[in-house]
């Protein structure tokens, strides 16, 4: 693939392709007020289509477009295009503008979608910074599992401590020490359980 690459730690939408590699960890929360430190908090809707390997085409990835509500600022919708470049690799990743029509067809199209509240807490002295995802119930409560995310140009850099106090963490392969043995199935479970939103058209469509 022929492109000009870059490598950014936070999703812009400009069409410049870049070079997306991060940690991801998932832990319970063990007290939610200490999301109230964050630096910034902000509410994503998304929804996405998978695309696999297959025979006719050269690799798998996905598109996905996600609103994002800012407190006082109108919603933004973005439209990004991931390939998967390899497990140590990451992803190569595309982001342009889009619109809340195009918002609405993802929500018609897609079979998963996702509903979250992102916390974001700078690492001091760096350019890094964690993105905590707290995902909603039917209720608008928080579930007490989460999502962590810290996007880094190098994986084989140092990862800082955690901003908030965590339990039962789940680290990437290969990274500190899970409490489950079968880290891809109980992650599996996690977006099944707590992560994932199913379309919300379906009913209405049978």
């Amino acid at each position: 693939m022929s492109c000009l690459l870059s490598v950014a730690l936070e999703e812009e939408a400009n069409g410049v392709p870049i070079k997306e590699i991060e940690h991801v960890f998932y832990a319970k929360i063990v007290d939610l007020e200490q999301l109230k430190r964050a630096a910034s908090k902000e509410r994503q809707e998304q929804w996405e289509l998978r695309i696999p390997k297959t025979p006719k085409n050269a690799g798998t990835g996905s598109v996905r477009i996600r609103k994002t509500v800012k407190e006082g600022a109108e919603p933004e919708f973005v439209l990004t295009t991931k390939v998967k470049l390899g497990e140590k690799d990451g992803k190569l990743e595309l982001a342009i503008p889009s619109n809340e029509d195009n918002f609405n067809q993802f929500r018609f199209l897609s079979e998963v979608g996702m509903i979250k509240d992102r916390f974001a807490f700078p690492v001091e002295n760096s350019e890094l910074v964690w993105e905590i995802d707290v995902y909603l119930d039917p209720e608008g409560k928080y579930y007490p599992w989460c999502k962590i995310d810290l996007e880094v140009k190098d994986k084989d850099n140092a990862i800082p401590d955690f901003p908030i106090d965590l339990d039962e963490v789940i680290a990437p392969e290969g990274y500190g020490e899970n409490t489950v043995e079968d880290r891809e199935g109980f992650v599996r479970k996690l977006y099944d359980d707590y992560f994932i939103t199913s379309n919300q058209f379906l009913n209405e469509t049978e």
